[in-house]
Order: C-alpha cells, then structure tokens, then sequence
C-alpha cells in the first residue's frame, strides 16, 4: 500500500464485500481513462489555441476531446471585454487572468493520477447498478470508496483519507467533454459539445450529520453524451472489474492496475464477439500514458512480465502471454512492441450481461486448447541434449503449451530470471535441468 495506506474491511455497513464491480463500458469511459492516466506531472495533453489543456481520443467511428475545466469566480473567459471597463483593466488584467486560469488548470492536469481512475471506476460501478443509468442519479459516500479500495487510513489520519478521495471526486466533477461519433447501426454521425462541452458526470457534494458526525457523500448521474452509450438499444454494455485490481497501491504498483485496467476493458469488447482480448505493447503503453524506454529497453519487458505475474496472482488473469524475446539482442524491442499479445482474463471477470451465469461458456482461445503448432510437430518431443544444444526450445514449449515463465521457473526450481538466461542462451542449460523440462515436455505431450 502506498503513502500511509493501510489495508482493511470495507467499510461500507451492511454491505458485502464483491469480488468484482459491475461496470459500464463504451468508448467514452475508454476516453476518459486514457485521458486521466495521460495526465500526472508528465501529461501528454495538448494546449489548443488560447493555451488550453485537452485529450484527444481517436478511434475508428469518430473523435472524443476531453477537457477540464474549473470554476475560476471573476474571471471573463476568452470574451470581448465589457465597453465600460477601464482601459487598464481591458488591456492588462484580462490577459493575467486568462494566464492564471490556465496556470490552475495545468496544474490541475498535473494532478490527474491512477486514483483519480479509480475513484471513476468505483462511481460507475454504483452508475451501472441503476434500473436506468441513463437518467437514474446515484449516491455514494467517501466511507464507500475507501472501503472499495480497501484503505483506513493515510499519513495515520481517516479524515486525510477522505479529504484525498473528496479532491478526486470533484477532478472527476471538472471534466467536459465534446466528441463526434458514428452511430454503428444507423450510420449516422452524432455530435456533442460542440458549442459547450458536456459535462462526464453530473456531480453534487453533500453533507448530512448522523449521531453528532458530519459525513460528506454525492450524489451523480452521467451527462448528456455518456447517456447516449448507456442505452439498451445495443451500447449498453456491461463488464466487471476486480476489485482485488482496485485495491493494489495506486503509488506502488500503478502500472499493473493501469496493465490490468485496460485488459478488462478491451476484453469485455472482445468477449461479446467470442474471442480473447489482443493487443500490442506498443496500444498497452499508449492507453497507460506510458513511453517506452529506448535507453534501457529490457526495463519496459520487466515491467510487462512483472505487472502480468501479479494479475496472475491476485487472480484478474488466468494465462498471461510469453512475453520474453527470444532474443534481446540489438533491435529486438522494436519488433516486440509490435508483437501480438493475448490473456486469458479470469472467469469472474469475463461474465458479460446482466444474463451471464456460471454456465456462460468462454470463447475457446489459446490458452483452452493447446496450440495448433503441436499437432504438427515431428516425432518425439527433444531430448535433453537437444536441449541444451538448443535452449530456445524451451521457449517454444512455453508457446505451445501456454505456460508462463515464473510457472516452468517454480517447476525447475530457478527463478524467473534464471530461465529468462537459459532460454536467451546466456547461461548454459544445465544437464538435470533439460532433463526435467524434457520430462515436463514429454507429460504434457501424452495427455493431448
């Protein structure tokens, strides 16, 4: 847990600890998290004409611009000055204003980060519960989303807690919106915002005293453009998140919640159409608001094999890809961040619609059946000499059999790291342990 977090029950009474949260999904809510996890102290938002910050989300039916915007009292925005003001005024403190302004909303931006992401999360969970979500309004306190992100405690204070988790909610009450989009079973193109942007969310804070305590909670509803996706026409599509992924440290381990986030979003698309979630490295850190590191490459695939070990841990995956190169040598990672990658996300989490149940079936993938590849393999899996020969067979066996790297690491008794060189060719291959992939090979071989 990061910066005095503590882990604890829900805190939320009377209500039960879930395993997963139901949730929206549509491109917006993609928007809109690209947008926050591509601000933070190094935001890759852009300044438009009067040196405003923005995000542009491109996709194949159409554009979506988020901004942000805050209440600045006083402040005449980008309009023709009042012909009764005085000169100095006209001329000199409108123009200040407008550099203030931006300079609080760039400041702003600065402080988007993976908990604002996950406070948005966490209120469209309690959005997607609705009868309506288009039109109902839903209510949730701060006591709720702390114990949704499983958290007492920060810097020892609760009222520290809360006052952090207040500051996103009313980031999140900031955001506009303006987009155009090709409606899929019409054809026709939709725009909003165009004149005003669209509110995200529709967010009022509220107080009310219970046994002597003040306590604060809202009160939301979606806005315009984001009803337009809740309809039960067909854009109306609900998934489920783990909530174990909400409850990782948002400082500590902020690039896997944003690995594991974006596997849920395009594997909920991906599962209405029957099939496994695919993307490459490169899409991955484009979503995350992430750059590859070119100076130090190996430190990128780390970080990838290291986020999907943990999803496996806590149980938001069931098969994460072979992510190690065959080779890491010069030119290697430009070609893996165009790789190909698939998982296979967990059964929990895969249920798509208020009808799926525990007899859904999952679409049949890679990880359900071994590769294709297998069948036509000659003769006899390698022998032991053969592999050491050849170590990069080993590899091809984790191919084949979708077995991850820390799983054959465990069964060989050697750390990740250790296989990673015996597959690269670095180290040699010892004899007993050839002989036990061998006989590792063999067995999977025999009950196919």
């Amino acid at each position: 847990m990061g910066r005095g977090e503590s882990s604890g029950k829900d805190l939320s009474p009377g209500r039960r600890a879930e395993p997963v949260l139901p949730i929206p999904v549509n491109p917006i809510i993609y928007a809109a998290l690209r947008a926050i996890y591509a601000g933070g102290p190094k935001n890759s938002w852009t300044l438009d004409f009067h040196n405003r910050p923005h995000y542009h989300y491109q996709a194949r039916d159409g554009r979506i611009t988020i901004y942000y915007e805050l209440p600045c009292p006083g402040y005449l925005p980008w309009k023709e000055p009042e012909k009764g003001m005085h000169a100095f005024s006209r001329h000199f403190l409108a123009p200040r204003w407008g550099f203030i302004y931006n300079g609080r909303l760039r400041e702003a931006i600065s402080e988007l980060s993976v908990e604002t992401a996950d406070v948005f999360l966490i209120l469209m969970s309690r959005i997607a519960r609705l009868p309506d979500p288009r039109h109902g309004i839903a209510r949730m306190r701060l006591e709720e989303i702390a114990g949704l992100r499983g958290v007492r405690l920060r810097h020892g204070s609760p009222r520290t807690l809360y006052q952090d988790f207040r500051r996103e909610v009313l980031r999140l009450a900031d955001l506009r919106l303006a987009m155009t989009w090709r409606d899929y079973k019409t054809g026709r193109e939709m725009g909003f915002g165009r004149e005003r942007a669209d509110r995200l969310l529709d967010i009022i804070d509220l107080e009310y005293k219970s046994d002597g305590e003040t306590l604060t909670g809202f009160g939301f509803r979606c806005g315009q453009a984001l009803a337009q996706f809740l309809n039960p026409a067909g854009l109306r599509w609900i998934g489920y998140y783990s909530q174990a992924l909400l409850r990782l440290s948002p400082y500590h381990e902020g690039f896997t919640k944003k690995l594991g986030t974006y596997w849920i979003m395009v594997g909920i698309t991906a599962g209405r159409k029957g099939r496994y979630p695919q993307a490459t490295p490169k899409s991955i850190l484009d979503f995350c608001g992430e750059e590859a590191n070119w100076r130090n490459p190996g430190q990128t695939v780390d970080a990838f094999i290291s986020a999907h070990n943990r999803l496996q841990e806590i149980g938001v995956i069931d098969q994460a890809p072979v992510l190690e190169p065959a080779n890491r040598r010069r030119g290697y990672f430009r070609r893996w961040l165009e790789t190909p990658l698939s998982v296979a996300l967990a059964r929990s989490i895969w249920r798509v619609g208020a009808s799926a149940g525990k007899n859904q079936k999952r679409p049949a993938g890679r990880f359900e059946k071994p590769n294709p590849e297998l069948l036509s393999l000659p003769g006899a899996p390698p022998t032991p000499v053969e592999l050491m020969d050849d170590p990069r067979l080993i590899r091809r066996f984790r191919g084949l059999y979708g077995i991850h790297q820390v799983e054959l690491a465990r069964a060989l008794g050697v750390t990740r790291q250790t296989l990673s060189r015996y597959e690269r060719g670095i180290n040699p291959l010892p004899a007993a342990k050839a002989d036990r992939v061998a006989g590792l090979w063999r067995g999977k071989r025999r009950s196919t």
